[in-house]
């Protein structure tokens, strides 16, 4: 007997693959919100609160990502059951199909895309999920047939993973994140390292000290680094050109005419893992360049949503991590900066190294206060409750500044604790931004 503990879309694609399997199961969610709504589908005696007490009971737990596996009840001495996520029951299931595999702290959403993308240019029947969009296992409940699995992978999905093996495995950067779940930074890294291929090929950022720290591991073999800042890398990019050493010495490969979705400099990082991908599946190298080009991104990640001659506003909703914040201030100047939900990190205050950019500081939600707290020495910092206030607030500084500028919403932090999750966020923002300036 399992149980399926989470149900939001990761526990529905898990419950459709157990039934289409024949497997019996109960469910369970804390919210008795979303109990309500599963009870018009599936019986009463099908759900089950698990308990510290009850949980022997089964065989396997599937938990959806966004539960802790650290929690008092699963610490259990002697248990009977294994602690799963969708990853293991997508990984037991899958036959045939080749895996890229996708991980990092920011970027894989869209390396993940990105990679989907030229793989579906080539006409390759692809499935293009995990962490983004679909979850693993509709991939397996699916009536069409897919050649190839794209696919994006969390820490938390690959907590409970032991002998995973792609095609592919990236890891696209490595800073602090999601410390609010883990011991430490070493921890988060470990779960991180776990996508590993033992008879696969590793792709390996070197930009970074922890990634180039595994990179540089002896006993990891097939293994290619690469790199927006460091020539040794085997596949670099420099002025404008990828540089590589690895599939043909010092070759130079133009790339001057990039999607708008595509500018910044921390997406570079994201083509060179799509380019090296396709020199590895021996893809024509012009069907590499047209997606780059014509590259259509995926919502509320540093998505330019409003663009006139004095002002450029970037919903950037996805960004939950200091680092990703850092990553999006890099490319504009004269900022009106939102941050704000519930705070993973504490060290807020690395965002002064950047205070010429940011004209004034906006923040909302949970951590209104810390946040405005680390930063309101050296910069102008105004507190709000929730976004619809703020934006009213925004609006009116905004009529007192005739110079261009940027709005950018970089939260850096969850969404949880006034969202549902980061789209949800992203789609509030856009709303209101689009409201406020047609008033």
């Amino acid at each position: 007997m399992f149980l399926v503990y989470g149900l939001q879309k990761t526990g529905i694609s898990i419950i459709k693959l157990l039934e289409k399997k024949n497997q019996a199961f109960k469910i369970w969610d804390d919210n008795p919100l979303v109990r309500k709504n599963f009870k018009k589908k599936y019986e009463s005696k099908l759900f089950f609160n698990p308990t510290h007490d009850n949980l022997n009971n089964f065989k396997k737990i599937y938990v959806s990502p966004g539960i802790s596996l650290r929690q008092k009840k699963f610490q259990i001495k002697n248990k009977s059951f294994q602690l799963h996520r969708d990853l293991n029951l997508y990984i037991s299931n899958i036959e045939n199909q080749k895996i890229i595999s996708v991980t990092g702290t920011n970027g894989k959403s869209t390396t993940t895309k990105l990679i989907g993308d030229i793989l579906k240019k080539n006409n390759i029947k692809t499935f293009v999920g995990g962490n983004i969009g679909e979850p693993l296992c509709n991939s397996l409940i699916s009536k069409k047939k897919f050649e190839f699995h794209a696919i994006e992978l969390s820490s938390f999905q690959l907590e409970t993973v032991k002998d995973f093996d792609s095609k592919i495995s990236i890891i696209t950067n490595l800073s602090a994140d999601h410390l609010d779940r883990y011991k430490n930074l070493v921890d988060y890294i470990n779960q991180k390292k776990k996508i590993i291929s033992k008879n696969g090929i590793n792709l390996f950022s070197i930009d970074d000290k922890y990634s180039r720290k595994i990179f540089l591991q002896k006993k990891i073999k097939n293994k290619i680094s690469f790199s927006i800042l460091d020539q040794s890398a085997d596949v670099y990019m420099e002025k404008g050109f990828i540089i590589d050493n690895f599939f043909k010495n010092n070759r130079k490969v133009l790339i001057n005419n990039i999607s708008r979705e595509l500018e910044g400099h921390f997406n570079y990082q994201n083509i060179l893992i799509a380019y090296i991908c396709s020199k590895i599946l021996k893809l024509p190298e012009k069907n590499f360049i047209h997606v780059i080009k014509n590259f259509k991104g995926l919502p509320y990640r540093s998505s330019i949503i409003f663009k006139n001659k004095n002002l450029k506003v970037i919903n950037n909703s996805k960004s939950t991590n200091i680092n990703s914040t850092i990553n999006s201030i890099k490319n504009y100047s004269k900022i009106y900066l939102i941050l704000g939900g519930i705070a993973k990190e504490k060290n807020f205050e690395i965002l002064l190294k950047y205070q010429k950019r940011i004209i004034s500081v906006y923040t909302f939600g949970k951590s209104a206060t810390f946040i405005g707290n680390k930063l309101k020495k050296s910069l102008n910092v105004k507190k709000f409750v929730n976004l619809k206030s703020l934006m009213k607030q925004l609006m009116k500084d905004l009529k007192k500044n005739k110079d261009k500028s940027n709005i950018l919403f970089a939260p850096a932090c969850t969404s949880f604790d006034q969202y549902e999750n980061f789209e949800e966020r992203g789609k509030h923002f856009s709303k209101l931004i689009t409201e406020s300036l047609n008033k």
